[in-house]
């Protein structure tokens, strides 16, 4: 393949590497495969047979003629090696500048690589599952998505191949446990904690951006086998690599290997892209996204107690990209996507001594959706960004839910003695969007981008609701190994089509939240291997809308039917923290990183602030990983402070048979601190056609107790009184994990 397709690869990635094409057109090829691992190894590598190497200039990778005599270039040059031409290396520098313009002020971002994620212990080996391990994210286990810097994990964008996902999760009624994304297909993730652009807007949480492999091969072919799920993936090029396709489909293991008596959960994905490499200035790309879930979890069966909910569902999206450069300075990037979710559901509940209740819940949702971008880079010291998306949306809602409680738990503050739920909605409207943005080279040592973006709903019936988001970012280097990075903006996030809340009895929509963002952050690197990081952050969130949380149980089947569903209306939010990591990287043989975040995220209520539910102040991160010709091997450990719950109490009453159980203050106590460790090795060994991957991989290694629920009940004491058994309930066991994958 070119080496200038390598080097593009690694500049997507966020590596610094700049470059001319008069010394690097695309005629120059990889001669043979490195045996480097680290990126710059890489492109020292395959550049030395063409008489080129890579320097470091002002804190960028440039590529430069190789020197006679001299050899290659260490990583640790500060000044460039000297070259013939003076043209040239007024050529590098120009495109070096464009490039740091290109790649400045981004904001708070961390690039996970395939082999960064496949390296890590995660459960199901899932991509969305590894960013959990970066520092300022919350999660329990069970959830795909973390909680990033405070917010909800509903509130973080996932983007795959530019086009915005919509609920990409299977198990979806049950805290969304797998995403619908095979990591094998996955060339990387980009990950915004905070200070994304405005390109990118209608969140006020994270931003997850996924790219998918692009073949390097005619074919390659794998076949997977695990007790998650049998996986086949298949990508090459064709007509000398002016097409290129990838098709990966998986299906879930689960009903095959879990007993039936806790369910029956099932699931299949399937994506593809089919691109087309029109001219060297032209391609446009086809993509499909398909996922289907059949699940039933039964959470109690046996002779006194009935707890279950079945789901089916099924998601597809299809979106055309289409990537325009019009001259060596205007670029564009259009897209068009067409999106159907569909959904059913039905529970039942039938506890004699606390409740009896049962569920039917049907949703369709379809999204016809159109955007455009475009780049200008005006000289050497601008480059304006500006671009238009449009939504059409269209959701049908069917809830019928009822319940009835019984004996003690009548007397809980604000509980009905039984409901009735029967809502039917029909919404329809649009949303849209508008930016602008200039990021300017205000020094050689100092970037800043400077945007702003428009949007508004109308099928919230909020006609006179828009959002106006002025955003800021800086970065200036305060020394060739040493960046500094300040972040100030304005986000909002409406509430999307398929978030209404008829479930809790809400049939309209509210206006969008709002959060104002300060980050300020340095980078800097040791030596070669050696990678630092310290940033500190503060959100302030406006115009909250209404959530609902089970304050004992919040992995229940058939959550907003328990007795301890609470509103929580807060009338501000927000959410600080300070986060620091170090990585050290040995040629990607052998490394380690570790993290520590302070931090606390609170909603205030009636004057006071109220800890979240996902609120940790203390969170340590840490992990390595060792890789030889054969062996992979991963660990991850995670040290956080235990989330907050609720206290219940039973008092006596004139009634001896009916006490009355009392809530206490809502999340003033503290479950225990949370701790888990991850093991994950692969073994490959090369067969006749191709190599063979063998890996286990073990969740919650120590198989350590870890709460996240209250499970309670009344009984009678050996005198006849009755009292309040509560029980603790556990996030995920240990859970072990083999499989098998052929390369062919």
């Amino acid at each position: 393949m070119p080496v200038v397709e390598v080097v593009e690869e690694f500049r997507a990635r966020g590596l610094p590497f700049a470059y001319s094409s008069t010394l690097l057109p695309a005629e120059i090829l990889v001669l043979s495969k490195p045996s480097s691992q680290e990126p710059f190894a890489i492109v020292v590598e395959i550049l030395q047979p063409h008489d080129l190497t890579v320097s470091v200039v002002e804190g960028l990778f440039v590529v430069t003629r190789l020197t006679p005599g001299v050899g290659t270039e260490s990583r640790n040059t500060s000044v460039p090696v000297d070259v013939a031409n003076d043209n040239v290396m007024t050529e590098l520098i120009v495109s070096a500048s464009r490039y740091e313009i290109l790649r400045a002020a981004k904001g708070s971002s961390t690039f996970l690589t395939q082999r960064a994620i496949q390296k890590l212990p995660n459960f199901g080996q899932d991509p969305i599952r590894a960013v959990r391990r970066l520092p300022g994210t919350a999660s329990g286990g069970a959830s795909a998505l973390p909680h990033i810097r405070g917010a909800e994990s509903g509130d973080t964008r996932l983007i795959l191949n530019g086009e915005r996902l919509v609920d990409p999760f299977h198990f979806r009624d049950f805290q969304g446990i797998f995403s619908i994304i095979d990591a094998r297909a996955v060339d990387g993730v980009e990950v915004f904690t905070g200070g994304f652009p405005v390109q990118y807007g209608d969140s006020v949480g994270g931003l997850l951006m996924i790219d998918t492999i692009v073949p390097d091969e005619d074919r390659r072919t794998e076949i997977g086998l695990s007790i998650f799920n049998t996986s086949f993936l298949s990508a090459g090029r064709l007509a000398n690599g002016d097409t290129e396709w990838l098709l990966s489909a998986r299906r879930s293991n689960l009903d095959l290997v879990l007993d039936d008596e806790f369910g029956r959960p099932l699931y299949t994905d399937l994506f593809t892209t089919l691109a087309f490499n029109v001219s060297s200035r032209t391609k446009i790309s086809v993509n499909a996204l398909f996922a289907n879930d059949k699940v039933r979890i039964v959470a109690e069966s046996d002779a006194v107690e009935l707890d279950l909910s079945s789901n089916e569902s099924r998601n597809s999206q299809i979106w055309i990209n289409w990537t325009q450069s019009w001259t060596g300075s205007l670029s564009s990037s259009s897209g068009f996507s067409s999106s159907t979710i569909e959904s059913s559901r039905v529970g039942l509940i039938d506890d004699p001594g606390k409740m009896f209740g049962q569920v039917a819940d049907t949703r369709d949702f379809d999204i016809f959706a159109a955007r455009q971008d475009w780049t200008l880079d005006v000289g050497e010291h601008h480059r304006l960004s500006w671009g238009a998306d449009y939504r059409h949306l269209k959701g049908d809602y069917d809830y019928f839910g009822t319940v009835e409680y019984f004996g003690p738990f009548l007397s809980l503050e604000g509980l009905p003695a039984s409901f009735v739920r029967d809502s039917r909605v029909e919404v329809e409207g649009d949303s849209f969007a508008l930016y602008l943005s200039d990021r300017w080279r205000l020094t050689p040592k100092t970037v800043v981008d400077l945007g702003v973006r428009w949007d508004k709903q109308t099928y919230t019936d909020l006609q006179n609701e828009t959002q106006f988001s002025p955003r800021f970012s800086l970065m200036h280097r305060l020394g060739t190994k040493t960046n500094l990075r300040l972040s100030l903006g304005r986000y909002y996030q409406s509430q999307g089509i398929n978030e209404l809340q008829v479930e809790d009895g809400v049939e309209r929509f509210f206006p969008a939240q709002r959060s104002d963002t300060a980050i300020i952050g340095l980078q800097h690197r040791i030596g070669s291997r050696y990678a630092f990081r310290v940033e500190a952050y503060w959100k302030s969130l406006g115009r909250q809308r209404p959530r609902f949380e089970n304050l004992f149980d919040p992995l229940a089947i058939i959550p907003e039917l328990e007795p301890g569903r609470v509103r929580v209306l807060a009338d501000r939010a927000s959410s600080r923290g300070i986060e620091t990591s170090v990585v050290y990287d040995n040629d990607g043989k052998f490394g380690w990183w570790a993290s520590y975040t302070f931090a606390e995220a609170t909603d205030q209520i009636d004057g006071r602030n109220v800890p979240k539910s996902w609120d940790q102040r203390h969170a340590l991160q840490a992990g390595l990983d060792w890789t030889t010709d054969r062996w992979e091997v991963g660990m991850a450990a995670n040290i956080r402070s235990g989330w907050p719950t609720t206290a219940l109490s039973i008092e006596p009453s004139n009634d001896p048979m009916n006490p009355i159980i009392v809530f206490g203050a809502r999340n003033a106590d503290r479950f225990p601190t949370f701790a888990t460790l991850d093991i994950r090795a692969a073994y490959t060994v090369p067969v006749r056609d191709g190599s063979l991957s063998f890996f286990l991989e073990i969740s919650n290694a120590l198989d350590r107790e870890n709460p996240c629920c209250v499970d309670f009940d009344v009984d009678e004491d050996a005198d006849g009184n009755l009292v309040l058994s509560q029980k603790d309930d556990f996030w995920l066991p240990l859970l072990p994990s083999i499989g098998v994958l052929w390369e062919f």
